[in-house]
C-alpha cells in the first residue's frame, strides 16, 4: 500500500500543504472524475476520510483571498487604475449629477408660476405672459411665440450639480476636478439680498464714501462674479490659484426676491439706530443703485457663458418709478454691453414688461419683432437683447401683470384687479 494512504484518524502525507486540520489546507484541489487528488502527495482524499461536502467547502474557502487590513490599505494606495484624466473626469461628472431644475422656478420662485402653482394664475388666466424668440441660423429661420402662463410642456431645464464631500477629500486632483466640474457644468444661482453695512454708516464720513458700498450684493456673489462698477479685487480661485471660478461658469441665475422691494435704509440699519437723515438718504441711494447690480456683471470676463437668467422686475416696478433705480437708457446700454460680449444659447429675463408696463406681442411675427424698435410705445426688448444670442439661441421674456408687491392696478382683458393680493 502506498505510504501516503492513511486511516480516517490521520494523514500520513509528508507535504507541508497536507495536515490533519482541514481548515488549514491551502493547496489546490484537482478534481479527477469522482476522485480528489492532492497535487503535493497525489493521495486520494476520499480514501483519507474527507467527504465530498468537505472538499466543496474547502474549495469555497480557497476562492476567497484573505488579506490583512494593512495589506489592503497598501494595495489601495499604491494601485494605478491606468485611467486617463478624461475618463476619470467623466466618472466624477456623473457622481455630481442631480435633478435639473426649471429656469422659471430658479429665477422667480416667489411668482410660483412653475407647474401652475400660483393661485392668482389659476383665477385670472393671462396674467402671466411668456414671449419666446429663437434666433435664426444658416439652416433655421427665426421663430417667435407667446403663451399665457406656464405648464409642464414648456419647462426650460438647467443642469444642476451637487458637491460630494467624498470626492473633495480624496486627493488634490479630485478636489480640483470636483470644483471645476461643479462650477463649469452646473447652473450657479446667485441672489440679491441685504449685505453687511460699513461701520461708519452713521458717521459723517459715510457721506463721502456711500458710492463705494454695495448693500444688496451678498458676499457669495461678490466673491465669485466680476463687476464693472467695483474696484478690482481678489476673486475665488481653485486651490492651485487658477483659473478664477467666474471664467469657468456656463450657466448663471441672478434673482432678486420681491421682499427686497420693501428694503430701505431704515430697515437695514434698524429702527433704533441713531442716524442722520442725510446718512439715511445716502444709504437709500446706495441701495437703489445696487438693486440692478446684476446688470453690471463684467460680461467680457466670462467667455464660457451659455445660459444667463436675470431678474429685472425692479425696472417695471412702481418702486423704480418713485426712486429712479435704473433708467431706460441705462438698461439699453447694459443690454448692448451683453450683446457685445456674449453669444448665449439661452437668455431668460423676468420683469421687463410687467405691472404697468405690460405689453402684448400677440400680433407680431418673428420678422416683425426683429425689425420693430418699439412695442406699444416701449422699447422692443427682444430686438435689443437678441444681440447677445448665438445662432439658434433662445430669448425668453417672462412677465406678470401684478403681484402682491406692486400697487399698480391693471384694467385689461375684461377684468379689473387690485394688485395687493396675498399668495
Amino acid at each position: 500500500m502506498s505510504s501516503h494512504r492513511a486511516s480516517n484518524q490521520s494523514v500520513t502525507c509528508n507535504s507541508r500543504f497536507h495536515n490533519n486540520d482541514r481548515r488549514q489546507l491551502h493547496h489546490n484541489i484537482v478534481t479527477n472524475s469522482s476522485q480528489y487528488v492532492c497535487p503535493a502527495c497525489k493521495g486520494r482524499w476520499a480514501e483519507n476520510g474527507y467527504s465530498l461536502a468537505d472538499i466543496c467547502d474547502l474549495k469555497r474557502k480557497l476562492d476567497v483571498y484573505e488579506e490583512s487590513p494593512r495589506e489592503w490599505k497598501r494595495r489601495k494606495v499604491e494601485c494605478n487604475p491606468k485611467l486617463s484624466p478624461e475618463m476619470l473626469s467623466a466618472v466624477w461628472l456623473r457622481c455630481l449629477d442631480t435633478e435639473p431644475k426649471c429656469a422659471f422656478k430658479l429665477l422667480v420662485p416667489d411668482w410660483r408660476i412653475c407647474d401652475g402653482e400660483n393661485p392668482i394664475h389659476e383665477e385670472a388666466p393671462g396674467l402671466t405672459q411668456v414671449a419666446t424668440y429663437m434666433r435664426g441660423s444658416d439652416y433655421l429661420a427665426s421663430t417667435f411665440s407667446t403663451t399665457s402662463g406656464h405648464d409642464r410642456s414648456d419647462h426650460i431645464f438647467l443642469p444642476f450639480k451637487s458637491l460630494d464631500d467624498r470626492l473633495l477629500v480624496a486627493n488634490m486632483w479630485s478636489h480640483n476636478e470636483t470644483l471645476r466640474l461643479f462650477f463649469q457644468e452646473g447652473a450657479q444661482v446667485f441672489q440679491l439680498g441685504e449685505n453687511n453695512l460699513p461701520d461708519d454708516v452713521t458717521n459723517e464720513s459715510f457721506l463721502r464714501n456711500w458710492r463705494d458700498i454695495f448693500p444688496m450684493r451678498r458676499d457669495h456673489m461678490r466673491s465669485i462674479l466680476p463687476f464693472d462698477d467695483e474696484q478690482p479685487e481678489e476673486k475665488r480661485t481653485t486651490p492651485k490659484g487658477r483659473p478664477y471660478f467666474f471664467k469657468l461658469l456656463r450657466h448663471i441665475v441672478v434673482s432678486s426676491p420681491l421682499t427686497l422691494m420693501n428694503v430701505d435704509a431704515r430697515s437695514m440699519v434698524g429702527p433704533g439706530t441713531d442716524i442722520s437723515e442725510a446718512n439715511l438718504e445716502a444709504l437709500n441711494k446706495a441701495i437703489d443703485l445696487d438693486r440692478t447690480s446684476h446688470l453690471w456683471i463684467s460680461w467680457s470676463k466670462m467667455p464660457m457663458l451659455e445660459s444667463v437668467l436675470l431678474d429685472l422686475r425692479i425696472y417695471s416696478h412702481d418702486l423704480n418709478t418713485d426712486r429712479g433705480c435704473i433708467s431706460k437708457g441705462e438698461l439699453i446700454q447694459r443690454a448692448r454691453e451683453m450683446g457685445r460680449w456674449l453669444k448665449l444659447k439661452l437668455l431668460v429675463i423676468a420683469g421687463l414688461q410687467s405691472y404697468c408696463f405690460s405689453t402684448s406681442y400677440k400680433s407680431y411675427t418673428a420678422e416683425q419683432i426683429e425689425q420693430a424698435d418699439e412695442v406699444d410705445g416701449e422699447p422692443n426688448w427682444i430686438k435689443i437683447f437678441m444681440q447677445a444670442l448665438r445662432p439658434a439661441g433662445k430669448l425668453v421674456l417672462i412677465d406678470r401683470q401684478f403681484d402682491k408687491s406692486s400697487a399698480c392696478t391693471v384694467i385689461n382683458q375684461g377684468y379689473d384687479v387690485d394688485m395687493d393680493i396675498d399668495d
